[in-house]
């Protein structure tokens, strides 16, 4: 039976000093625990084993799986060293590159400031990458190369859209222009929000000069530096459609030198070229600066005359390219008298497109030609008549400040509280030798428009002073006498100089001359105005506004010039007393005057019912041909003498104080 105890059990009761026979009285209780015991090893024996089984598979599987895993962590790192190199190989190319390029690598971020700038920058453009971080574009240093490149770049950015060669103009730090193109996309975070921007830029100066000289020798004559005849027909077309959009008029003028062949074969083509360049430059700084001359070829130019250019006005502009061609011009030590042909043709009446209206200029020019050059002609010929009539009456005019045939007229003003005459205005009238007394209307514009103005101004400056002289010897107590000055007049540098000679020359004083100056005049310049009219000011001079009401005002100006009176333009005149709103702008023009501490003249007074609203209003004066139309010296002066006590005209024979007592 002990072969069945287990050995472990028998080792234990021989430890205690007891045998298999050494039994209790209970043999068989003795003997079930003994049996439970063994089994109870038994049963541990079995679970150590399979424990022991179970741990030798488990520790061969570990063994294979660490195995497995460091063979795949030394592929890993392989790759991983192979990457970095990779990677360390890129980089280095990419440096390489990037010192070797004009590029340079920039970063931006959701502000659009920069981030980061590589180092290519200060080798591309002289400016340290620190210039920029923290900055948007620098705007002393950088310039959009054009208007529309601005639009689409900020198109771009407000969509976070990627954008290619946005072009500036750059400022060097020496002074120098280059240009840059610079390339990004956009840049978003793993949530799809936007992160800003990164790119590339690159300076592209060679590349933007060799432009400029394709599009210079595309457009440009290389003699002269006028745009060239492709240039010129572009231009053209853009303007026919303008005009045609806006219904508005221009002018294309076709010049060709005369006898210019005969100085190209006589001295050789370098001296032609010289001067071509010097005609070239000539016509350039005679026309305005928005026309637009070209050389066609040859000795052949064109000038493109924006604008609303009257008849007379073109042919002025042509008349003085006549006088520039004309003047003397040293070429290899000679001098030549080279003379020019002008045609002239006018969009729409001469052609409504570019071809028909070049032909027709050219028409022009060479019927100027045919009448024996150095002339103007309008491909119209009712153009062409009006022109001429044009400088015929220029060239009268000129002779008549010469030949005593202008002379002045006076309009009285009268006082709306006794009619007495309280001024007299100087009006310029003309007494052609064969056409009578020409209308002011028609020679004051050419005056104006052939710079003749001035003189004319001068001369009638003069006279006044002198009738006033006048006047005073024959013992007549004259008004102050105005003088109109028109906007070329005031101008004229010399105007307070020449207005205190004339006055100093005849004696007059201050309170005897008065100016009037259109509102329009006065706002197109108040600085100048007010330092003008303060020097008249302080010789005395009465000042008045012209025309008040027609222009725009500004009453802060409007209180700062020493002005003594203001007239009522006539066309608010004309409406009283019926028109309401006339009325009111009157009555207004008179209350602001008086508060300001002038007086108040109203002009084109011609019947008795506005003379009656005109005094209830307080208006001080009036003028008009109620009172009497412009009159020679001597009819005023007889008005002076037997009207003291105020009267209408002669013709009307009534009392003013009649009618607004």
């Amino acid at each position: 039976m002990s072969a069945n105890r287990h050995p472990l059990l028998m080792r234990q009761l021989r430890r205690l000093g007891l045998g298999e026979s050494d039994c209790p009285s209970d043999t068989a209780a003795w003997t079930a625990l003994l049996d439970r015991v063994t089994r109870a090893y038994e049963d541990h024996d079995r679970e150590r084993y399979l424990l022991e089984r179970s741990q030798h598979i488990a520790s061969e599987e570990m063994a294979q799986l660490h195995a497995v895993v460091r063979k795949d962590r030394d592929q890993l790192d392989a790759r991983v060293r192979e990457r970095t190199e990779a990677l360390q190989l890129s980089e280095g190319r990419l440096q390489s590159l990037l010192s070797l390029s004009a590029d340079w690598i920039w970063e931006k971020d959701a502000s659009l400031r920069y981030s980061y700038v590589s180092d290519g920058v200060e080798a591309a453009i002289g400016v340290p990458p620190a210039t920029f971080i923290g900055k948007r574009l620098p705007p002393e240093l950088f310039s959009w190369n054009a208007p529309a490149d601005e639009i689409d770049h900020q198109a771009c950015i407000d969509a976070r859209r990627a954008y290619r060669d946005a072009t500036f103009r750059f400022t060097q730090p020496s002074g120098a222009t280059c240009y840059v193109r610079i390339s990004g996309e956009p840049v978003f975070d793993t949530e799809g929000r936007f992160a800003g921007y990164r790119g590339v830029g690159r300076n592209v100066t060679e590349i933007m000069l060799a432009e400029h000289k394709v599009f210079e020798l595309a457009h440009f004559d290389s003699l002269t530096g006028l745009p060239n005849r492709n240039m010129f027909l572009g231009e053209l077309t853009r303007t026919i459609a303008r005009a045609s959009r806006h219904e508005d008029k221009f002018a294309v003028c076709f010049i060709d030198l005369d006898r210019f062949k005969t100085i190209n074969d006589t001295l050789g083509h370098g001296a032609g070229d010289e001067l071509l360049k010097a005609m070239a430059e000539r016509l350039r700084a005679t026309l305005r600066v928005n026309d637009m001359v070209a050389r066609f070829g040859g000795d052949e130019f064109a000038v493109l005359v924006e604008g609303r250019a009257s008849v007379a006005s073109l042919s002025a502009i042509a008349h003085k390219l006549l006088l520039t061609i004309g003047m003397p011009l040293a070429v290899h030590g000679c001098t030549f008298l080279v003379t020019g042909s002008i045609g002239i043709g006018l969009y729409p009446a001469d052609g409504r497109d570019a071809a028909t209206l070049l032909k027709h200029a050219d028409a022009a020019m060479y019927l100027a030609k045919s009448k024996g050059k150095n002339n103007i002609q309008f491909y119209s010929a009712e153009l062409a008549d009006t022109a001429a009539r044009q400088f015929d009456l220029e060239s009268a005019l000129r002779a008549a400040l010469t030949r005593n045939e202008l002379l002045l007229h006076y309009q009285p003003k009268v006082g709306m509280g006794d009619g007495r005459i309280l001024g007299v205005e100087a009006l310029a009238r003309w007494m052609h030798p064969t056409r009578g007394m020409v209308p002011p209307t028609e020679f004051i514009p050419v005056a104006e428009e052939r710079g003749l103005i001035i003189p004319l101004g001068r001369w009638v400056i003069r006279e006044v002073c002198r009738q006033i002289r006048e006047w005073r010897r024959a013992g007549i107590i004259a008004p102050p006498v105005a003088v109109n000055l028109s906007a070329w007049q005031f101008t004229d540098k010399e105007l307070v100089g020449h207005i205190g000679e004339a006055m100093a020359q005849f004696g007059v004083g201050g309170d005897e001359f008065e100016v009037e100056i259109t509102e329009s005049v006065l706002m197109s310049d108040p600085e100048r105005a007010n330092a003008v009219l303060q020097l008249l000011h302080q010789m005395g001079v009465k000042i008045s506004i012209d025309d008040f009401g027609t222009g725009y005002s500004s009453l802060s100006y409007l209180k700062r010039f020493p002005a003594d009176a203001i007239k009522i333009d006539r066309s608010f005149i004309c409406g009283l007393p019926g028109d309401a709103d006339d009325k009111a702008i009157t009555q207004a023009v008179i209350a602001m005057a008086h508060a300001l501490g002038l007086k108040v003249v109203a002009e084109g007074v011609e019947n008795d019912a506005q003379v009656v609203l005109l005094r209830a209003l307080g208006c001080d004066e009036a003028q008009g041909y109620l009172f009497g139309k412009p009159m020679p010296a001597a009819q005023i002066a007889a008005r002076l003498q037997t009207f003291a006590g105020g009267a209408y005209d002669d013709d009307t024979n009534l009392r003013l104080e009649s009618k607004v007592g």
